[in-house]
């Protein structure tokens, strides 16, 4: 078996597993363990042992056999990235996160128009310690451990695509969500982490901005509840989802949060050809082993996260 077939069937083993995971809590099996906190103990599990032990041990036993813990720090693209890099990774994540949300809003209100009714229970944050459990739960696990797989893992098996490795990390990380409410802002997330990822050949860039975009969802969750310093993020968010004005000077945020994030990727661009990590000309095309429609891990797992992206779909159409 290729390298690129034993990481797609690995890849395809961890969204199989956060799918049984998942079915699992929605018929509250973990309660009936005796389980205390079962969303807790699902994240828990989701990121640690499906999306950090699993995919590395079965990396490891696979395609890493001689070499052990150094195939996965080199194919993951376990490196440091320099102090500009870094500046210029900040401001991708702040435009990224003001896009996103502008993203979603959209795809949130086309599927409100076509009759897909959303339920949730939203995290009360009743102390101070409930914020830090969602901060590790939220932010800090899932940036590294998802980051992990859909950037780095996923990088160690595609990289031969080129630029096209963008778009399928993209697509994978959406579908991964088996949520159709995710799908829009997290394709376009997945695709701004695998894009700087591509320019910088690391995987950090992805785990900060990652831990960014997830901390600042919770902040503005736990900020919505009880107030405090922050209380003006909830001032100005009611302001612009509730008012013209406020929408216009949102969609001119986003306008100029794009923008901002082109000029990045361009300055990442010219790093990354000076630097030897990508071509100088542009979509360059890639010497790949084999197309991607011949890609039998990558299409089971595409038609899986369909599936269950599919799933959710219907189940809000019905409610």
């Amino acid at each position: 078996m290729t390298k690129r077939n034993s990481i797609g069937f690995i890849y395809f083993a961890v969204v199989a597993a956060t799918l049984l995971l998942r079915i699992a809590s929605s018929l509250d099996v973990y309660s009936a363990l005796g389980v205390d906190n079962s969303d807790a103990f699902y994240s828990c599990m989701v990121q640690i042992m499906i999306f950090g032990v699993m995919p590395v041990s079965l990396y490891l036993l696979t395609v890493g056999r001689r070499e052990g813990v150094k195939t996965v720090i080199s194919d993951f693209a376990v490196k440091k990235i320099s102090a500009k890099t870094a500046a210029r990774v900040l401001v991708l994540g702040v435009c990224m996160i003001v896009v996103s949300t502008g993203v979603s809003f959209v795809w949130q209100n086309f599927l409100s128009l076509i009759g897909y009714v959303r339920t949730s229970s939203p995290t009360d944050y009743s102390s101070i310690g409930v914020l830090f459990r969602e901060l590790v739960l939220v932010a800090v696990l899932p940036a590294v451990f998802e980051e992990l797989t859909h950037r780095g893992l996923l990088f160690a098996g595609y990289r031969e695509c080129g630029w096209k490795f963008v778009l399928i990390s993209a697509l994978l990380f959406s579908l991964m969500h088996q949520n159709i409410v995710q799908t829009g802002y997290t394709f376009f997330g997945g695709a701004v982490m695998a894009l700087t990822m591509y320019y910088t050949g690391s995987v950090f860039p992805g785990i900060f901005m990652h831990f960014l975009n997830n901390a600042v969802s919770v902040i503005s969750g736990y900020v919505g509840q009880n107030g405090g310093i922050l209380s003006f993020i909830t001032v100005i968010e009611n302001w612009i989802y509730g008012s013209p004005a406020g929408l216009a000077v949102g969609f001119i945020a986003v306008a100029v949060c794009a923008a901002l994030l082109v000029l990045m990727f361009y300055l990442l661009r010219k790093d990354a050809v000076k630097n030897g990590i990508i071509g100088a000309r542009p979509f360059e095309p890639a010497v790949e082993a084999k197309p991607l429609r011949t890609d039998i891990p990558f299409i089971l797992t595409v038609l899986l996260g369909v599936g269950a992206t599919l799933f959710s779909l219907v189940w809000g159409l019905m409610r």
